[in-house]
């Protein structure tokens, strides 16, 4: 019992420790997965470029956890666009993935109150190596209200409150 309860507390210790300011948007970047790798690691998705269906992998490869800052963008079609500029630790993941995975697709999900919801995919065409991911389309100007509040513009420091 007393062992069990020294590694409780830390534990409980630092889940409270997170419990600060909870992000009410994120936004989440999928790959493209085998459907063999099964449902444990694959879930569908719908692919609209074209129109086809497929998988991608349930755990996400960039999260809003690696997000350093943002740069909305209005897009032609009266939805925004955002810039996504990645901390240290994410663009060495982006790195990677895109250099592994070339020619796979990558599904953004943005996630509010309202629930998930699946903006357009990109096809991975080269490695990125500064750390940046542009979504030219699809959010709505609450999620971008949202996500400058959680988020500093690129080129300002320290996050919003």
């Amino acid at each position: 019992m007393k062992l069990a309860r020294l590694f409780l507390l830390p534990l409980l210790a630092l889940s409270l420790m997170g419990m600060g300011k909870k992000q009410t948007v994120s936004v989440r970047f999928h790959v493209q997965a085998n459907p063999r790798d099964g449902e444990s690691f694959a879930v569908p998705a719908k692919f609209h470029n074209p129109d086809r269906d497929g998988f991608v992998e349930r755990v996400a490869s960039v999260s809003e956890r690696e997000i350093a800052a943002i740069r909305p963008v209005p897009a032609q079609d009266d939805s925004f666009g955002c810039v996504f500029k990645l901390d240290l630790h994410g663009t060495i993941g982006l790195q990677t993935l895109s250099t592994e995975r070339r020619g796979a697709v990558v599904v953004p999900v943005v996630n509010t109150k309202a629930g998930p919801r699946q903006l357009p995919e990109m096809i991975i065409d080269k490695p990125i190596t500064d750390g940046i991911i542009y979504i030219p389309r699809g959010f709505t100007q609450l999620e971008i209200n949202e996500l400058q509040k959680q988020f500093p513009l690129i080129g300002q420091t320290g996050k919003r409150k």
